[in-house]
């Protein structure tokens, strides 16, 4: 069961890692012709969803990686607005 546990942190961090350039990239962009508002809420919506499924199924990993992307995703979806203001 370690190794299981060792995996899912691994996979938790690398998806996180891979998503975090994107978010900075959107952050320092002035366009938002890369960003998709439709993309970036239901990326929201299921991070929020999975984390809360995480929660209820006791997994750690899980939970930790969909809490952090749907902050990173928030934040995306903030910057949208802003900058479409």
């Amino acid at each position: 069961m370690g190794s299981i546990i060792n995996i899912g942190w691994i996979g938790a961090l690398l998806l996180l890692a891979a998503w975090m350039p994107e978010t900075i990239t959107t952050m320092k962009s002035e366009s938002l012709e890369a960003l998709n508002p439709k993309f970036i809420f239901f990326s929201f919506l299921g991070s929020v969803s999975l984390a809360l499924h995480s929660y209820r199924i006791g997994d750690m990993a899980f939970l930790f990686m969909n809490t952090t992307l749907s902050i990173v995703v928030a934040i995306e979806l903030a910057v949208y607005f802003y900058k479409s203001n």
